[in-house]
């Protein structure tokens, strides 16, 4: 019967995770990453001035790509920003929570509590996150993962 109770908080754990990241996906999705230039199949013969052209075209469709993919990264940070805002927030709320319903249903509590950590590590594991971002949000985390231990392992062996 233990073993179960590992399972069900476990589960619920990587629901909750899941859900969070189902739904940023749904409703705010990521910026979508630039389309490849499509370039001819076989570009014309090497001194001809068609060639001239052809590399020309190229360098032209390899610039605006580049651009299209720097302005990618840079919605890519604004995206990756404004989840770590949400979302981290809300793995707190979650593993608190978690803390004070544990008291009263032990199963339901733990799957929250471990659930909330999953999702404040969520965020902080995006690639184009600032560093200093990811310090907050790791500093955050230890917070969290201090008080939750204090008030359900030290905490419950005083009571």
């Amino acid at each position: 019967m233990r073993i179960l109770r590992v399972i069900y908080i476990v589960a619920i754990a990587v629901m909750l995770v899941l859900l969070v990241i189902t739904g940023i996906h749904a409703f705010y999705p990521p910026p979508p990453y630039p389309d490849y230039p499509e370039y001819p199949d076989h570009p014309p013969a090497y001194n001809s001035t068609e060639y001239e052209e052809w590399e020309q075209q190229w360098r032209e469709a390899e610039e605006e790509y580049q651009q299209d993919v720097e302005e990618y990264h840079q919605e890519a940070a604004v995206h990756n920003r404004n989840i770590f805002f949400i979302v981290l927030p809300l793995g707190v709320v979650f593993a608190v929570g978690g803390t004070f319903i544990r008291r009263r249903v032990d199963i339901f509590g733990a799957g929250l509590i471990l659930g909330g950590i999953g999702t404040m590590i969520f965020p902080i594991a995006l690639n184009d996150l600032d560093n200093t971002m990811r310090f907050v949000g790791i500093s955050v985390v230890l917070v969290v993962l201090i008080f939750v231990g204090y008030k359900v392992f030290l905490f419950a062996r005083r009571s």
